[in-house]
């Protein structure tokens, strides 16, 4: 995976303020807001409990996308 392009991506998710789906290779996965965003990494916080968690761009196991609730 291209982490310039998914740093692309994580920033413009950023500034929009948009709810993002994230998984990992370790079977981490959520759905929330990104608090902050760098070359590297970025921390998302659930919209469910409020937890905040940091993550590589390495350890994604599919592009950040846009959440959509079952149904849209």
């Amino acid at each position: 995976m291209d982490n310039e392009y998914e740093y692309k991506r994580a920033l413009i998710f950023l500034e929009r303020k948009v709810v993002v789906h994230v998984s990992t290779l370790k079977g981490y996965w959520c759905n929330g807001i990104l608090l902050e965003v760098s070359q590297e990494h970025f921390i998302v916080k659930d919209r469910y409990d409020g937890s905040e968690k940091l993550i590589f761009f390495n350890e994604l196991k599919k592009s950040l996308e846009q959440f959509k609730e079952v149904g849209e």
